[in-house]
């Protein structure tokens, strides 16, 4: 069969709107919807949207459409099939490899390297051919369809195996083999679009493929979990964080103590973290865990009382103690009653033990199922405050991104209660979040073989979460710098940029207030801005980037810089320029 793409016009438009394809195929988008977006693609970008009629020995059999733009800087984002049918009553005659191919002939003859295209997950036929084809998933899914890329040009492994998920080479950075090592989820949410990364597997040395939906331990991100459920309460009066609280706990704490002290990690506790138990282990209570039955010494007032931060996993259990004798209820159900359902989240609990049906799409946590349970490779925690919490980077994207808007404009939280629980009490640390830069809420995770990052923008919908299940202290630094990478360049991506002609009024020198993050210098180079500082660890250069009007971030870490005339600030701490 000979198989050629016409471009549609006047002559044959009617012709391909008539197209459609089967009642059970709904994943394929309309051709007149197709046709409205191309127009509208082309009417701000000439030449980006090409739509063609698929035509095999003169007979109309399908419709498809490209979205061309050679000058992308992203590499992955210049050539893609944006939509791809073939009619119902054609269907199965193989037309659709052999359009196919002749698609990746056209590619091929414009010089592209690569091609992009996505579908929905559940559409069977087509991942079918596109395999054939030798597409293979990217790891990314956008709205819904999970992207794949098929390389025109001959290639290394490490080339092939490279995807930058927002400017990040995720697996590249955490070492992650295709299949029968570790893996790691993502996902990023500006408040109406996700997306989401997987690769790898969720079980070491087996081929258990990650998907959005596969949970894992989140290890202290239980802590603003919990404390989240008991805002909650704090919200309807059911709970006093500045009451003395000893009295509910009176075995533990012999002098006043308040929920307050205790979930900023300044009541002096000892109990830095937990290690957990095999999945197997009989049941512990609280009161076990306290009074040092298990593993970990028992609890302990070991600093003076509300004079320092000391993170104190022990800090946070007893005032899970203290939560359910108040108020006569589990925290697992609590967080069921005022998180889960309010937010919609199905995946995400205080499964401790983990749910029989939840373990078919649970992560095993770095090599515990072959050194401990095959049927059960990760840690019981009956801290669960404290660790015992399972989810997916979806649905921490959920809470973070309540979370954001109740900071802003009340929510799930009143707006003091939220600003009270993300405002530092003590360094950047407020009531189970750190607060880093003025704007940006914080926490991580460390099981044993879970890592999880998590941060969220307080004065925008901006939310990033990753979860890994391998924890050496060489890739948890570097899980999160990748984590804080995606989050920052899609910061400078909504931000957008000032220009040249801006950014060289704010090059200079300035003057030194700041005594643990000295600003010495900022200057341009190659069109971008940079800064020459000097911490505690000596001098280096580090890029800002954009992350609103006159006010930039620095890659790497926290910190705001906002230029001012003849002067900065870093932090909130001015400086002036030389």
């Amino acid at each position: 069969m000979q198989i050629k793409l016409i471009p549609v016009d006047d002559s044959n438009k009617d012709a391909v709107l008539a197209l459609s394809v089967r009642d059970d195929q709904p994943f394929v988008a309309p051709n007149d919807v197709s046709l409205k977006q191309a127009d509208e693609a082309n009417a701000e970008c000439p030449g980006a949207a090409r739509p063609f009629a698929i035509y095999a020995d003169e007979k109309l059999v399908g419709f498809c459409m490209f979205a061309v733009d050679p000058e992308d800087d992203d590499e992955d984002g210049r050539y893609w099939v944006w939509r791809f049918m073939i009619d119902k009553n054609e269907q199965g005659k193989g037309y659709g490899k052999a359009a196919l191919d002749e698609i990746i002939r056209y590619f091929k003859d414009l010089g592209a390297d690569r091609l992009l295209l996505s579908t929905e997950p559940e559409n069977e036929r087509g991942l079918h051919v596109y395999h054939a084809a030798g597409f293979r998933e990217t790891g990314c899914i956008s709205d819904g369809e999970a992207e794949m890329r098929l390389w025109l040009k001959k290639t290394t492994k490490k080339e092939r195996d490279k995807f930058l998920w927002f400017g990040v080479n995720v697996k590249g950075d955490l070492k992650i083999a295709d299949k029968n090592g570790y893996g790691v989820s993502a996902a990023i949410s500006n408040g109406e679009d996700l997306q989401t990364y997987c690769a790898g597997s969720g079980r070491y040395g087996e081929d258990f493929r990650i998907n959005p939906d596969t949970l894992f331990q989140a290890g202290s991100v239980s802590k603003p979990a919990f404390a989240l459920t008991l805002m909650r309460y704090a919200d309807r009066g059911r709970i006093d964080l500045d009451a003395d609280i000893s009295g509910v706990v009176p075995e533990y704490a012999k002098s006043p103590i308040t929920f307050s002290a205790l979930l900023s990690h300044t009541a002096g506790y000892n109990l830095h973290g937990f290690p957990g138990y095999r999945a197997d282990h009989a049941p512990f209570t609280l009161e076990d865990i306290l009074n040092g039955k298990g593993i970990t010494p028992k609890l302990r007032r070991i600093r003076p009382y509300g004079k320092q931060y000391m993170y104190s996993g022990g800090g946070i259990t007893l005032a899970e103690l203290a939560f359910t004798r108040i108020t006569g209820t589990s925290l697992r159900d609590a967080f069921e009653k005022e998180v889960a359902k309010p937010l919609g989240l199905t995946r995400t609990g205080f499964f401790q033990p983990l749910d029989g049906e939840l373990v078919e799409n649970a992560a095993f946590g770095g090599r515990l199922g072959q050194k401990e349970d095959p049927a059960h490779g990760y840690h019981y925690y009956p801290e669960n405050a404290a660790a015992g919490l399972w989810t997916t980077p979806t649905e921490l994207c959920k809470i973070g991104i309540e979370l954001s808007r109740s900071y802003r404009k009340g929510g799930c939280l009143k707006k003091a209660t939220a600003r009270r629980m993300l405002t530092p009490v003590k360094d950047t640390y407020g009531l189970c979040f750190h607060n880093y830069r003025g704007d940006v809420g914080y926490h991580d995770g460390w099981n044993e073989g879970f890592l999880t990052e998590w941060m969220f923008s307080l004065s925008r919908d901006l939310c990033v979460a990753s979860m890994f299940n391998r924890t050496t202290d060489e890739l948890a630094g570097k899980h999160f710098y990748a984590a804080l990478g995606v989050f920052q360049n899609a910061e400078e991506e909504i931000a957008g940029d000032e220009g040249l002609k801006a950014r060289k009024k704010y090059c200079g020198k300035y003057e030194q207030n700041v005594e643990d993050f000295r600003l010495e210098e900022v200057f341009m180079e190659d069109g971008d801005l940079y800064a020459r500082i000097a911490d505690e660890d000596g001098p280096f250069t580090s890029q800002l980037y954009p992350i609103g009007k006159n006010t930039f971030g620095r890659k790497g870490g926290f910190a705001k810089i906002v230029f001012g005339d003849g002067f900065l600030t870093v932090d909130g701490i001015k400086c002036k320029k030389l």
